[in-house]
């Protein structure tokens, strides 16, 4: 006998977290193993865009010692990879086609002992039903998945993207083969100066030494960079500290107090981070707008940062005038647009049949602010009565807007945990 079923839409990286986190409360809970299926329009299981649409030079924007699938066991990407010939500090920043290896080979052995109970089902989900008596997933092919619990790991929708006028405009330069037709000699300008654009300029300058890049965005902002060595994180935000002004107040004193000792900045950003969840669902709907207006960017420089190596890499292109930033640049005089901007909310129509069926039918519906679907701090998604009963969880981008800081691995890790204990929580609720 197994405990609860669960099917979790996607097969990128949040899906592996979330599988090896049922498979680790529920050993602490005492319960029966969980029956659990992926379905995925990928043949293989972890890779998703990130890790599988990666070139061999880009690298993880976190490093390798908190990059461990297991919220039990810190060192255990560590002690794969020195399984598997490197020998790797905390601190490194490895390849990402060589995490996206350990997740695929994660989930390899968590189906190899776990005597049918966890499978990956290959197939394009087109609708998902939730009611009171579970889940049910139907694939393109007419498969239907029943399930208790339902997971949405679907991942980044495409930027959202607008006409510029240039002769080749490319929305989304993580589609397959995407920016492979761009000739030496190309004008090209990258829309968006994130870590897409820091991947898509040095993909291309590699490739053509003699190409010109020009990357634009309203603040002309570009990430920070990692510290050369790792430091324990600073304290995080004071629980008392719960208005946007209360919370900004103590970012500041915390920074200020950074300065004056010598002491970095990073670690005050990273003591942050895990909290930063709890502390978003705290803040009014005008709160969440006014920090998205005035205070997201600057944020998301120094929240989501590079790699020592790429940002030296970076900067010798610009020192080179390989790569240039201009806040006003004109798209139709460019031979090729990129768009490297974020990805649209979650909760845009169109990108995803089953997103689209679970807005037609009510069962989510989008957060105040827009950026995804609403839900609790469980991960559980909200129906048009504002319920959320845990038969429909969500992971990653899907619970930006609900949670502010999900995306990244370390806070997919947290959310696993989250989302696995609710989930696990459902079946006791039916078998009662």
């Amino acid at each position: 006998m197994t405990g609860t079923s669960i099917v979790i839409v996607g097969g990128g990286a949040s899906a592996v977290y979330v599988a090896v986190a049922l498979e680790e409360r529920s050993l602490a809970r005492g319960a029966e193993s969980p029956t659990i299926t992926v379905v995925a329009a990928e043949p293989t299981i972890g890779r998703g865009v990130a890790y599988g649409r990666a070139d061999e030079h880009h690298r993880l924007n976190s490093p390798a010692g908190k990059m461990s699938v297991s919220a039990e066991d810190d060192t255990h990407f560590l002690r794969w990879a020195a399984e598997h010939g490197r020998e790797l500090a905390p601190g490194d920043f490895v390849e990402r086609r060589f995490f996206g290896d350990y997740l695929e080979d994660v989930w390899a052995r968590l189906v190899a002992r776990s005597d049918g109970r966890v499978c990956a089902v290959q197939g394009d989900a087109v609708d998902l039903r939730v009611d009171d008596a579970g889940a049910s997933v139907t694939l393109a092919d007419g498969i239907t998945i029943d399930a208790d619990v339902a997971v949405l790991a679907i991942g980044n929708p495409p930027p959202a993207t607008w006409q510029t006028g240039a002769a080749v405009q490319i929305d989304d330069p993580w589609a397959p083969g995407a920016i492979a037709g761009i000739t030496a000699g190309a004008s090209v300008l990258l829309i968006g100066t994130g870590l897409t654009m820091v991947d898509v300029a040095t993909s291309l300058a590699r490739r053509d030494d003699g190409i010109r890049l020009t990357a634009t965005s309203r603040h002309l902002l570009v990430p920070a960079v990692h510290l050369d060595s790792p430091a324990a994180p600073g304290p995080g935000l004071s629980p008392d500290a719960r208005s946007l002004g209360s919370l900004a107040s103590d970012l500041r004193a915390q920074l200020v107090a950074a300065d004056a000792d010598g002491a970095p900045w990073q670690p005050v950003i990273d003591g942050i981070r895990p909290r930063l969840m709890d502390h978003w669902l705290g803040l009014s709907e005008p709160e969440r707008r006014r920090f998205l207006s005035h205070f997201a960017r600057r944020w998301d420089v120094h929240r989501h940062r590079m790699a020592p190596s790429v940002h030296a890499e970076l900067t010798a292109l610009v020192d080179a005038g390989t790569l240039r930033y201009e806040r006003d640049a004109d798209p139709a005089a460019y031979d090729v647009v990129v768009f490297c901007t974020g990805p649209a909310a979650v909760t845009t129509p169109g990108w995803s049949p089953v997103v689209d069926a679970l807005l037609a039918a009510g069962r989510i519906v989008p957060e105040p602010v827009g950026l995804g679907p609403d839900a609790d701090a469980s991960g559980a998604l909200r129906d048009v009565h504002g319920v959320a009963d845990g038969r429909l969880l969500g992971i990653g981008h899907a619970l930006r807007g609900a949670l502010w800081e999900t995306t990244a691995i370390g806070e997919v890790r947290i959310l696993a945990q989250r989302v696995a204990d609710r989930a696990l929580d459902v079946e006791r609720a039916t078998v009662a």
